[in-house]
């Protein structure tokens, strides 16, 4: 069996993984592992560090900590099960969260046929035509990119959809993988599409023997 690996996306500027369980799972002795408070709190200290030019104003340390926590709380539950990560590129942006899991393929289930059921790109839903292309991995194959505007239920805001979608077969071993994006914002979704076209080509499917490699650099 196999796992999915994203912790190469972790390493890329400018996105951060949000824990699943706290305290994270093998990071008990790190602090900022402990508590959404203070992996917030963290991370909030080393994204203006990290990614701002200009020094920041009073408050606004402690604005992005509270950014953190309410995402560190609420994201995971959005799609129970996925890792997420956040595209942050300055720490006054709202964050972007990204969603990675594997999904069982069906039986008999074709893989066109489920690549554009999981990216949504025969919504019948959508204001207009969804944008359907065809995306290249490195590590996954061939797989679609769908961008598509749809009008959210709740809010009746008009929301931009972005799902990426791949088969995995190896052996014994095969899913389906999807990332899935979406914002209220065109302009939010369109300037991170080469971020996270970037990061989408850093997922991999890894062997089961490297998940011990999982938490070293």
């Amino acid at each position: 069996m196999s796992w999915l690996n994203v912790k190469h996306a972790m390493n890329l500027d400018p996105w951060l993984r949000v824990p699943l369980m706290w305290p994270e799972p093998g990071l008990e002795g790190v602090e900022a592992a402990q508590t959404p408070e203070a992996w917030a709190r963290t991370f909030a200290e080393v994204w203006w560090e990290d990614f701002a030019t200009e020094k920041p104003e009073p408050g606004e340390v402690d604005r992005l900590s509270d950014i953190l926590v309410m995402y560190a709380k609420r994201a995971p539950s959005a799609f129970p099960g996925f890792e997420v990560l956040l595209h942050l590129p300055h720490p006054r942006d709202n964050p972007l969260p990204a969603y990675v899991n594997l999904v069982e393929i069906e039986e008999g289930e074709s893989r066109e046929t489920a690549l554009r059921a999981l990216t949504h790109a025969d919504a019948s839903y959508a204001i207009e035509p969804p944008i359907v292309e065809e995306f290249d991995s490195p590590h996954l194959g061939a797989g679609l990119r769908v961008l598509r505007y749809y009008q959210d239920e709740d809010s009746n805001e008009v929301h931009v959809g972005l799902r990426y979608a791949w088969r995995y077969e190896k052996g014994t071993d095969a899913a389906d993988v999807l990332i899935i994006l979406a914002d209220p914002d065109a302009g939010r979704i369109l300037r991170a599409l080469d971020d996270v076209d970037e990061f989408a080509r850093t997922i991999r499917i890894s062997p089961d023997e490297e998940a011990d490699t999982w938490k070293s650099s």
